[in-house]
């Protein structure tokens, strides 16, 4: 019994021991975690020099490396203080970064392993995507002027350019196939000439760098541009779109099928934030202009969706297409005026849109006028009045509403608070009336404010008026900035013939 005792007190004595050292110190702490740096280092491509990043925004620097080893990040904005992130199992690694505010302070991004990429000539400032066909796509060289602009274009001005290759693709692919470039003749020659005026007046107001993303290709429709399962999870539009599968562009090289120029251009955008998009697209959609506000809104909140946006924190701005003469066989009687009014309704059903009129820059005779700097700034104008509430903005004026006064009708617009006119002083031109028998009269206009009274001896009893219902004739009424005033129409019948 004794030696039990005794056995057990220098075991217990044995134990204290083992506990703590002769000194009395505490307990040895556990070993660090090895944080040995990643020997496989690839960056991806959202990250490059020569690029725009969107001030105050979280931006996601993501790539491989070897797992369980360490990847650290070192931004100048941060005085390079490296911020670590653990390569996992797969071999992935992802950190999400905040930017500052925009300046023309030149930044840098240090990405590191075993080795390092140093990513130099960044700035911070304000990205925006411009999108749609050939007049969007229409490049610098080309357009009126464009060769003494791209002269005179400087490196150092702030405008950062990414050009997206024209590919297609059935599933969306993270493949960017796009390099940043500065501001210069050769990297201005094909790049979207309305996108380089939209982001040369952004910069010039804004007093920050700007990043113009030019993702667009001549020939395509809005299915193509929208996300392929958005499509057709619409009733409203999914068997009209799905007639895209099967109708291969005039342009062999076009794509027509949907979401296959989103799947290669539009998503693989998603990890450069953005504020917003400009939308030039309308022509190729005019045998159906009937369901395109449907198909713009949900090309619109697909795009939302990729990058994670509400609709306030993602504009979206719409140009109307021009008037030029009936030169195709459309399905749809008064092809051209009817789409440049669906482009008005789609601009009123999207939250946080809005449109520019290009009825004056019209080239009759050809579907690409080359006019694309007034393009460019009234896109910017919209976007100062729009997004950024700056007193420098405007914007054109669209219907608002109509209302009776025995035999005149009453046009409120809105956009035109300081009252609306026209560019020669004569009385408006381009409206009509129609009765109960829908045969419509030109009407005689009277300017008041914002307002237009309409009139004709021909229609006691007016019901319904429209504005520049025509393929060639454009109205002569403007803002009292000299901004086109939209056409419109308040009717909703079908026009039994085209204009003659």
């Amino acid at each position: 019994m004794m030696n039990r005792k005794i056995f057990f007190g220098i075991y217990c004595w044995l134990f204290v021991l083992g506990c703590s050292d002769s000194r009395g110190g505490d307990m040895p702490t556990p070993t660090e975690p090895d944080k040995t740096a990643s020997s496989k280092l690839e960056v991806k491509n959202n990250l490059q020099s020569n690029m725009v990043l969107q001030q105050n925004s979280n931006f996601t620097i993501s790539g491989i490396g070897t797992p369980d080893q360490y990847v650290t990040i070192a931004t100048s904005w941060e005085d390079l203080t490296p911020e670590e992130v653990k390569v996992d199992q797969s071999g992935k690694w992802s950190k999400t970064i905040r930017t500052p505010a925009g300046s023309f302070t030149v930044q840098s991004i240090k990405v590191s392993g075993k080795s390092s990429l140093t990513f130099n000539d960044i700035l911070i400032g304000e990205v925006w995507l411009c999108s749609g066909q050939s007049n969007m796509w229409y490049p610098m060289k080309d357009a009126l002027g464009g060769l003494d602009e791209m002269l005179k274009a400087d490196a150092s001005n702030g405008i950062r350019l990414l050009n997206v290759q024209q590919v297609q693709s059935d599933i969306p692919t993270n493949k960017l196939n796009a390099t940043w470039q500065k501001c210069a003749a050769g990297s201005l020659e094909w790049f979207s000439a309305v996108g380089y005026y939209f982001a040369k007046h952004l910069r010039q107001t804004l007093q920050v760098p700007i990043g113009i993303i030019n993702a667009s290709w001549g020939d395509t429709t809005g299915e193509v541009w929208a996300e392929r399962n958005a499509i057709l999870a619409q009733s409203s539009i999914r068997d009209a779109a799905l007639l895209q599968d099967k109708q291969p562009r005039a342009d062999p090289f076009s794509p027509f099928k949907i979401g296959s120029a989103y799947n290669a251009m539009i998503y693989p955008l998603h990890d450069i934030p953005v504020t917003g998009a400009i939308w030039y697209q309308g022509e190729a959609n005019m045998d159906n202009p009937a369901y395109y506000p449907e198909l713009l809104e949900t090309l619109v909140q697909s795009w939302r969706t990729l990058w994670n946006k509400s609709a306030k924190d993602f504009s979206f701005y719409i140009a109307q297409i021009c008037p030029y003469k009936r030169m195709y066989d459309f399905k749809t009687n008064y092809a051209n005026p009817n789409m440049r009014f669906a482009q008005l309704q789609a601009s009123t059903k999207i939250a946080h849109s809005g449109l520019i009129s290009n009825d004056d820059i019209a080239d009759l005779e050809d579907i690409h006028p080359k006019n694309k700097r007034d393009v460019g700034l009234r896109f910017a104008y919209l976007a100062l009045a729009d997004k950024y509430n700056r007193p420098e903005g405007d914007r054109s004026p669209v219907f608002d509403r109509l209302t009776h006064d025995g035999s005149k009708m009453i046009i409120d617009f809105k956009f035109a608070e300081a009252g609306l006119k026209t560019r020669d002083g004569a009385p408006p031109t381009q409206f009509e009336i129609a009765g109960e028998d829908r045969q419509f009269y030109p009407a005689h206009g009277e300017i008041l404010g914002n307002k237009v009274i309409l009139s004709s001896s021909n229609v006691p009893s007016p019901t319904a008026a429209r504005l520049g219902w025509s393929y060639t004739k454009v109205s002569n009424l403007v803002s009292s900035s000299g901004l086109p005033v939209s056409i419109f129409k308040t009717y909703t019948w079908a026009d039994l013939q085209e204009e003659k």
